[in-house]
């Protein structure tokens, strides 16, 4: 008897393997004959199931009652939930829409359920976009820059978009890039950021869009003191590059040597800059008198605000002071090194500008 069993089990094992390989096949085949002979042959098959559902929504066709029984077959799966709910949308429906894509969120808290349902929330207008942004920023990974755009094309209320940026310190530093063609957004969002290149940067930013207070603020968030007229005078290190901090020209036929040794080899432009700083710190409305101590006996270098001559007069809190060579007439271009010295703006009077 017992050699019997397992003869019939033998032989129910080989025509079950026969089968499978039967379907498997059908399905390779990749035809909508082929999947649908494979769903005839393994009916509860999830797989060819979403297939079929897949093709069916390509061909134009009702992909409802696949779909209807995958969620069946697996109750764990969230992936045929959010597919009957966006088709639920797509018809108009979209309180059935809402339900299915609720309880995929139910059998799944991973981020795409999260973001599914904050971008039917945005297509429908309603607030509960805002929470459902939230949870899918709280788990978000890779480029969230869709995230952010969606974000303000639903509002342009920067204080109400940053509520929604959790305190993650990836997340943050994200957003705070993706601001910085936004400057008027910039100071805010960085006060969830701790890292300083990105803050240093962020600095940039501000003052390109001359929002000097708010440059003023982030330049402090990353741990550098408020600018008080010329930063660094004596050009000594460390020198960041950004803000407030001296910033050394790149071009070809001039080279800087630590620390304020600049080196031109003759074949630099015939007008230059060398050397620029946003000095901050001004007094709106003074007059101000540039002050500098060199050896260098280079003729062609002078010291410009905003473009202009460096006694002026200032018309903000913040003003561009740059050292240039610009090749003397009659004379061919200098091949010299000099040391960049020490600069300061000063009142009226001697007065430290302050």
């Amino acid at each position: 008897m017992g050699r019997i069993l397992a003869w019939a089990a033998l032989t129910a094992a080989a025509a079950w393997s026969v089968w499978l390989a039967r379907a498997d096949a059908e399905f390779r085949r990749g035809t909508p004959e082929g999947v649908a002979r494979a769903m005839e042959l393994l009916p509860d098959n999830t797989a060819y199931l979403a297939f079929g559902a897949l093709q069916a929504e390509y061909d134009g066709q009702d992909a409802w009652p696949l779909l209807r029984r995958i969620v069946e077959l697996s109750p764990a799966l969230s992936a045929p939930r959010i597919r009957l709910g966006l088709a639920a949308e797509q018809r108009g429906d979209a309180v059935e829409a809402e339900r299915w894509l609720r309880e995929a969120y139910s059998v799944d808290h991973q981020f795409e359920t999260r973001w599914t349902l904050a971008n039917f929330y945005f297509r429908q207008g309603r607030a509960e976009f805002w929470t459902w942004m939230r949870s899918a920023l709280e788990v978000s990974y890779g480029d969230r820059r869709p995230m952010f755009d969606l974000c303000w094309r639903m509002s342009s209320d920067a204080d109400e978009i940053l509520r929604v940026v959790p305190d993650r310190e990836d997340v943050a530093a994200d957003y705070l890039v993706f601001l910085m063609s936004r400057p008027e957004a910039l100071a805010a969002a960085a006060k969830k950021v701790h890292r300083q290149e990105l803050l240093l940067v962020a600095t940039d930013a501000l003052l390109e869009a001359k929002r000097y207070a708010d440059s003023v603020a982030v330049w402090r968030q990353a741990g550098r003191a408020a600018p008080q007229g010329v930063t660094a005078p004596d050009f000594e290190a460390p020198q960041t590059g950004h803000g407030f901090d001296w910033r050394w020209t790149v071009v070809e036929g001039v080279k800087h040597h630590a620390p304020a040794r600049i080196q031109l080899s003759g074949t630099q432009p015939e007008g230059v800059e060398l050397v620029r700083q946003y000095v901050g710190g001004l007094r709106p409305g003074a007059r101000y008198r540039l002050q500098w101590t060199t050896t260098a006996k280079l003729r062609g270098l002078e010291w410009r605000i905003n473009g202009g001559p460096a006694d002026f007069r200032a018309d903000a809190e913040v003003a561009v002071l740059a050292l240039w060579y610009q090749r003397p007439r009659g004379e061919v271009r200098a091949e010299a090194q000099f040391d960049a010295g020490s600069v300061q703006l000063l009142l009226d009077q001697d007065k430290v500008a302050r």
